[in-house]
């Protein structure tokens, strides 16, 4: 313990490493309550200029304000008996017609420094927590590897950790075996049931590549209460970065069959490619026909973020219409024929009192579009 000692010849030499903390400390503003001078800014001329004075709390000499023998001589210049003020302030507290105690000094330069602290310790979370789901697609394995999943989100956010959540299943089916869809949704539910609590706050950066039934079934249970930001491959599965700013995709909705109140609707997405009148009536045989229709169809129409914004807003809109002019317990069927993103946001637009929806999906042996997955109210699922 360093004995205390009279001050019988200090120095008024302060260093310039006290000085730099005291700036940072305080962040060029006066320190005295009350007051927002900065103190590196004329408040007229707006010229810079060094207007700062370090103010001592305990008293630099007998004759000062506020002297104490209990203060050693070694700690009269330190960061924590100095506060930094403007010349207005400084005169005021060291005036003899003032009553400012070094207690009460002290106090001031402690609440304005931990309100610095805490103002600049105020900042965007740029961590995002990287989720991967690849599932085969008929014959073809799928795989999407962590370096550019990771790799495509910086500089916006950076990964919450070295090896991304990989809710792919270990699982060998095919989509033209009996029970796939139903085994591959509780697969999905269960892996991310087991990440959920590390997911939960945080942002999602989400990749995926899989059968069109399996995507929206994964966008209903990352719904919209969670901050999922769902990216898109540019190519192939080694490329993620958004082509775009702005939005380059176009859309129309075409509508077939009747008109009057009906309990059955069908909703294509055609982005990828555009199907024939006839196969879609075909499939849809009795269905009141929404098709939202891409005027240039490309494996690569989702460019941007606007982009997928646009077909989510399209087929939110559409659903919506729906709900409106179709009967009360209309039942939905969707199918999508567009990039993985579309579908996954698809999912993702389900909300409580929605129809339930029922995604087909080709089957790559015999061709033919079969329902596949029925989806209602954020993840809850019905047996077809």
């Amino acid at each position: 313990m360093i004995e205390a000692k009279e001050i019988t010849n200090p120095s008024r030499h302060i260093q310039e490493d006290t000085t730099r903390m005291l700036w940072a400390a305080s962040a060029g503003i006066c320190e005295c309550r009350g007051c927002t001078n900065r103190l590196y800014t004329h408040h007229v001329t707006k010229e810079n200029i060094n207007l700062a004075e370090r103010a001592h709390i305990y008293a630099f000499s007998k004759g000062g304000k506020r002297f104490s023998r209990l203060i050693s001589r070694d700690k009269i210049n330190d960061i924590d008996n100095l506060m930094l003020a403007c010349g207005n302030c400084h005169n005021l507290i060291d005036s003899s017609n003032t009553d400012y105690s070094a207690e009460k000094l002290l106090s001031m330069k402690k609440e304005h420094e931990e309100r610095i602290r805490l103002l600049t310790s105020i900042k965007p979370d740029l961590q995002s927590e990287v989720v991967i789901y690849g599932c085969n697609i008929g014959n073809r394995p799928i795989r999407i590897q962590d370096f550019h999943a990771n790799e495509s989100i910086t500089p916006d956010y950076y990964p919450a950790r070295i090896v991304p959540i990989n809710l792919s299943p270990d699982l060998r089916l095919y989509d033209n075996e009996q029970e796939f869809w139903s085994i591959m949704a509780k697969d999905l539910e269960r892996q991310l049931e087991a990440h959920e609590p590390s997911i939960r706050d945080k942002h999602i950066s989400l990749f995926a590549v899989a059968p069109q039934p399996l995507l929206f079934k994964l966008g209903t249970l990352l719904n919209r209460n969670y901050n999922v930001s769902v990216r898109q491959t540019q190519g192939n599965t080694e490329s993620w970065r958004w082509q775009k700013a702005e939005q380059s995709i176009e859309l129309q909705l075409c509508e077939l069959g009747q008109l009057d109140l009906c309990d059955k609707a069908a909703i294509s997405i055609e982005l990828t490619a555009r199907l024939s009148d006839e196969e879609i009536q075909s499939t849809f045989e009795g269905h009141r026909i929404f098709r939202i229709i891409a005027n240039d169809c490309s494996p690569f129409a989702i460019k941007s973020e606007a982009d997928l914004s646009a077909v989510k807003e399209e087929y939110r809109n559409t659903l919506n219409k729906i709900r409106l002019e179709c009967s009360a317990d209309v039942q939905v069927s969707l199918l999508p024929l567009a990039p993985a993103s579309v579908s996954i946001e698809a999912g993702r637009q389900l909300m409580k009192g929605d129809p339930v929806i029922t995604v087909y999906d080709r089957n790559y042996l015999t061709k033919e579009w079969v329902p596949a997955l029925s989806v209602h109210e954020m993840g809850d699922k019905y047996d077809r």
